[in-house]
């Protein structure tokens, strides 16, 4: 039995379990890890957590499905497109963080551009990304790594805040578990590596997260079933019986003569004593269509992707299928945003460790939103123009109140600026708003220029 058929059977004992003990049985024959170390029961010990059997069944069931179906790996897929995109970057307006990025960014041991994909695939596929930064002594690198979530057999925290994670304990191939210190950990600082735990679909009180493919993997398997016995059933139609129908006396007769069956396009001459029928399957395909559909959409529901997304477009019209849209891109968008906080919180705890060693300079700020800039690709392409009409439309609504007053306001022209921005959906910060509104008093009774700076006089 190889290892998509002992998938199958575990999954059959969620659907159907044939007795009160055949599903924790069936889990134990199947993916259970035996384990013989004391006190490695519970990763967390936290009320909502699983526990390390099942974390590791269901890391390697969304493994499987993966690999196995075409729809979970679909799904993982459409994920990475649109969070990494074809261009994910990050840099620093500050001299040293970005001298600091660009040197980590893109040393060979780290080729961040080419793990992003990767990255993104096992956040979505596991539910957690173990990150270690290994850091070189002699020049303050860190070079990133990863360890799976299965691997992971323990977590301890803070005694005064379960969410302040200290140190990982990482099962090898044998003895004791390897101690990953956090950076929150007071030794971390001496440590030749630390790691960094990210989680999604983390519910409250849990420090483990879950896989996007949990809630569909029962829904998968059903649907790759239902397809099998589908192509069985067509496969089945080729095939068909010749029934005869003659007199008693003639059944051991025509018995032999028939022994093997005429070949396609043979001429057979009967009397009328004698009647063929052929008897072939039935294969009631439109009753099918209906249960398929139903289980796709479980599919898709689990997945958050409209059906148009996969391929299958249905009864989808331009209309339902730019609604239909909506929700799916705000789920996209939340992603993002997170795989760019793991991203820069990378970057600053591999500088905090060259800035541990003194071999780089020390950095004031250290507020992610003002020490990094991130560029990311558009989730939506539409974004664009209704942001331009927005912006538009903003502007000659101001113009005409403008016209209304009856001599100018600061207040007035300063809020104009913040709603630009905010309506060309690119809010800039007071300090940016201030800048801009001092420089142009400055500049009064110049000839305005375009934002590229050509004179429009």
């Amino acid at each position: 039995m190889d290892t998509f058929d002992r998938f199958k059977q575990y999954i059959t004992s969620l659907i159907s379990p044939s007795s009160p003990g055949s599903r924790s049985e069936s889990l134990a024959s199947v993916t259970a890890r035996i384990d013989d170390s004391p006190g490695w029961t519970s990763l967390t010990g936290r009320p909502h957590d699983y526990d390390q059997s099942q974390v590791y069944d269901l890391y390697q069931d969304s493994l499987l499905a993966w690999r196995k179906n075409p729809i979970a790996w679909r799904i993982i897929g459409i994920t990475t497109d649109y969070v990494v995109g074809d261009s994910f970057e990050i840099s620093s307006q500050n001299r040293i963080m970005s001298r600091f990025i660009s040197n980590f960014w893109n040393h060979p041991k780290n080729n961040l551009s080419l793990r992003l994909p990767s990255m993104c695939d096992e956040l979505s596929r596991a539910g957690d990304l173990f990150v270690l930064l290994f850091r070189n002594n002699q020049n303050g690198m860190s070079y990133i790594r990863f360890v799976t979530k299965d691997g992971i057999v323990k977590i301890e925290t803070a005694e005064n805040d379960w969410e302040t994670e200290t140190a990982f304990y990482e099962q090898g191939e044998g003895g004791e578990p390897k101690k990953w210190y956090s950076p929150d950990h007071p030794d971390a600082g001496e440590q030749a590596a630390i790691m960094l735990h990210y989680a999604v679909n983390r519910p409250i009180g849990a420090l483990m997260g879950e896989s996007d493919l949990t809630t569909m993997i029962p829904w998968l398997v059903r649907y790759s079933r239902m397809l099998e016995d589908r192509v069985r059933h067509h496969w089945a139609v080729r095939a068909f019986l010749w029934l005869v129908t003659v007199p008693t006396n003639k059944i051991q007769e025509k018995r032999e003569q028939y022994r093997n069956p005429p070949e396609a396009g043979t001429v057979m001459v009967k009397d009328e004593t004698e009647v063929w029928e052929v008897a072939s399957p039935t294969l009631r395909g439109a009753d099918a269509a209906h249960d398929l559909r139903a289980v796709r959409g479980m599919i898709d529901a689990g997945s958050g992707y409209p059906p148009h997304w996969r391929g299958e477009p249905g009864e989808a019209n331009l209309a339902t299928a730019t609604a239909m849209q909506a929700p799916t891109e705000r789920h996209l968008l939340r992603r993002q945003q997170y795989f760019a906080f793991i991203l820069q919180d990378i970057l600053f705890h591999a500088y905090q460790r060259a800035r541990g060693l003194g071999l780089v300079g020390k950095i004031a700020n250290q507020n992610y939103s003002q020490l990094f800039t991130v560029s990311v690709p558009d989730i939506s392409r539409a974004d664009n123009e209704v942001l331009a009409r927005s912006a538009r439309d903003i502007t000659l609504g101001l113009e005409t109140l403008t016209g209304q007053l009856p001599g100018t306001s600061e207040t007035f022209t300063r809020q104009a600026l913040r709603l630009f921005f905010k309506f060309s959906g690119e809010p800039q910060p007071e300090d940016v708003i201030e800048t801009i509104y001092r420089e142009a008093r400055s500049n009064a009774g110049q000839n305005p220029t375009t934002p590229f700076g050509d004179s429009q006089a």
